[in-house]
This record gives structure tokens, sequence and C-alpha cells, in this order.
């Protein structure tokens, strides 16, 4: 049987991940404060031996802009956490105080066809088609619980709250139109637990909780799903799927501090992605062309945590990122499968999602990200076309 609750309990957000090390000995890494803008942020964290220093194997060198990135537009009030284009014309994106937002017009206006309220935090938005259309984040208030809501007409109109329980929620991916996986933040003294679907998932009976991590440890919200329905998972550990989240395999992340994005191309060609706001603010970037099994050391080391992973083909692709606290970010580009890399735009936001589609033969990427104070912020979506 499912694991669904049909009640919510109270719960106490604790994410921090404190390993029994002496203080001296050790360094705690920071990789993010979630959520962005509310009094019940927590971190996102390690304690690591100081000893545990990576090898760099390249930094990432700022030659000029290959690239037009265009500005589309500005969103005030708004701290955006993912991006899907279903159509060339046709994309949603969604974020904290429960906003979820539509264009019609390739992403030049914005019409916010969700407003939630501001203790709902979405931080997952997938687009079946045009129309089919779900969100995933949790409700954060006295109690909170994980929760996700479909839209089957747009976004005109939204279902209830649907929960599996008390553990928030990140992104939601589906593939094949019928499997999907919704992945669930983790993080404390209890295993980290992911849904599956094989039917759509329109209903919270549809899905299936197993434990996809035994460590307890926290995810980060951008995970690969195939349509081989081949899942790869990340942050305190690389974790593995390979029957569409059904059953789980996890080893140690592959960073020494802590993984973040994860992106495969295919079953071979892969890359993880990480970065920290403290001690340092940085981010890195690893490749595998063996799926997973072996990865090279970093091969970016920059100023920038790296966010978000996309590739059009094997040669092609970006790695987004940046610190919303310090003023940083923007779209690294590689054009030889992500050995090397080059700074390709500069946003001073923390660019957090992309998505791409094609349209007349081109590649139109589109990457969402916010900027700002905690008390003055907003959210900007850029363009390219390759």
């Amino acid at each position: 049987m499912r694991r669904w609750l049909a009640r919510v309990f109270p719960v106490c957000l604790v994410t921090t991940l404190v390993l029994s090390q002496d203080a001296a000995n050790s360094v705690r890494h920071v990789s993010r404060i979630v959520p962005v803008n509310s009094a019940a942020s927590h971190e996102l964290s390690a304690e690591r031996a100081r000893a545990q220093n990576p090898q760099i194997a390249s930094i990432a060198n700022a030659t000029p802009s290959t690239h037009t990135w265009r500005l589309l537009t500005t969103l005030p009030g708004t701290i955006l956490h993912d991006i899907t284009f279903p159509t060339a014309k046709i994309g949603y994106t969604a974020g904290e105080h429960g906003q979820v937002w539509k264009t019609t017009d390739g992403g030049t206006s914005w019409t916010q066809v969700l407003s939630a309220g501001d203790n709902y935090y979405f931080y997952g938005v997938a687009a079946i088609t045009a129309s089919e259309v779900v969100v995933s984040g949790f409700y954060d208030s006295s109690f909170t619980y994980g929760v996700f809501r479909w839209s089957h007409d747009g976004g005109s109109t939204w279902t209830g709250d649907l929960s599996f329980g008390s553990s928030p929620l990140q992104r939601v991916r589906f593939a094949k139109g019928q499997d999907g996986i919704i992945m669930e933040e983790g993080g404390g003294n209890v295993p980290t637990v992911s849904e599956f679907t094989i039917d759509g998932g329109g209903a919270a009976s549809g899905w299936t909780g197993v434990v996809s991590n035994s460590d307890g440890g926290w995810f980060d919200p951008q995970f690969s799903f195939l349509n081989s329905l081949h899942a790869r998972a990340s942050g305190i550990n690389f974790c593995t799927s390979l029957t569409g989240g059904a059953q789980w395999s996890c080893k140690p992340s592959v960073d020494s501090v802590f993984d973040g994005p994860v992106f495969f191309l295919n079953d071979a060609l892969g890359w993880v992605g990480g970065g920290e706001i403290s001690p340092s603010v940085e981010g890195w970037l690893h490749l595998s062309a063996n799926g997973g099994k072996t990865w090279t050391g970093r091969v970016l080391d920059g100023p920038w945590p790296i966010r978000s992973i996309l590739f059009l083909n094997k040669e092609t692709g970006w790695a987004t990122g940046g610190n919303f606290y310090t003023g940083v970010g923007g779209m690294y580009f590689s054009t030889d499968g992500g050995n090397t890399w080059s700074v390709d735009a500069t946003t001073n936001a923390e660019m957090g999602s992309c998505a791409e589609h094609i349209n007349t033969g081109a590649h139109q990427v589109w990457c969402a990200g916010f900027l700002g104070t905690p008390e003055d912020y907003s959210s900007v979506i850029y363009s390219t076309t390759f």
C-alpha cells in the first residue's frame, strides 16, 4: 500500500545535517538557505573535515559572452525557483509565496495564474502539455506539509492541496507523460522519501512513497529523469534509480563537500554541479561519461554556486547559478561537453532554473533567477537562442 497521510501532523523543519566531528577539525559548509523569504528559513549544509579540500581541475575562463542573453522581464516581489516551456510560446514559472506565472508570448509578458498565499512555497513546476500543469512545494505555518496542485486548463483553475504528509516537496518531473517523480527535500534524522507514479499522478493516491536516501541527507532541487526511467538525484549523497523512482541506491556525493544539480543527457553522459555560500561563495562542476560510475575532478571552480545545468547535446550546454545574498550570478557556457567553461552572461542574480524548446529549428533557452535584498526582491527571466 502507498504511504499517504490522511491528516497532517505538526512538524519542525530542521534540515541542517551535522556530523559528529570535532569542531576544531571541521568546517561547516552551507549550500543555500531555504526558503529565501521566510521567517522559518533554514540552511542546507554539511560538516566536512578540514583535510577534505577538493582538487581543482580547471578554473572557469572569463572570456567575452558568446551569446546574446536578453532580459525578457523583471517581476517585482517574486522569488522564482522553477520554469518550464511546453511550447515555444507557452511557459510557466513558480516560486515562493504561492505564486505561479504564465506566458503566452515566449516570455516577454507574464500573468499570475495562481496566488495560493504567503505560506506556500513552490519549488517545482512541470507542464505535461500546454494545459496540464503541476506545481510542487510546501505549506509552512504552525504546521508544515508538502503540497502539490494540478491545473488541467492552462492555469485558469487549480485543484486544492494534494499532500503526502509533512515533508517539504521539491521539483516534480515526468517522463513519457505518465511516469513521474516528486523529490522530497530531505535532511534530518529520518530517511529521505521520494514519490513516483506510473499513471500520471493526478491524485495523491496515484503516487507511491519509497526511501530514496536511507541516510536522510538533503537533495538539491534539480534531479535528472530520462525517458529510460533512469533517475539521478544528489546533495549530501548521489542516488540513482533505474526503475522510474521505485528503488534507489546511494553513495557519497561526487564532490567532497556536497553536490547540487544533476543533469544527464543520456544514460552515459552526465554532469553534477554544486556550490556553497559559506564559508566561501563558490561553485563547481564534475563530468561523467559512463553513467555516473566514475567522475572527473572539478572541471569548473568559480565564484557562483551552480544551481542549474542544461545541455542541448553532448557538446553544448550551460551551467547557471549565483548567490542572492551577495548579488553574484550568471551563466557559464561549454562547447566541449563540459570539459572547459567560459562566462556567457553576468546577471548578478541567482539563476536557479532553465528550460529549452526547439523553435523553427533552433533551441530557445530560458533561465529564471532572483535578486535584491530580503526586504526588496524581484525575479528576472533571461533568454537566448542557439
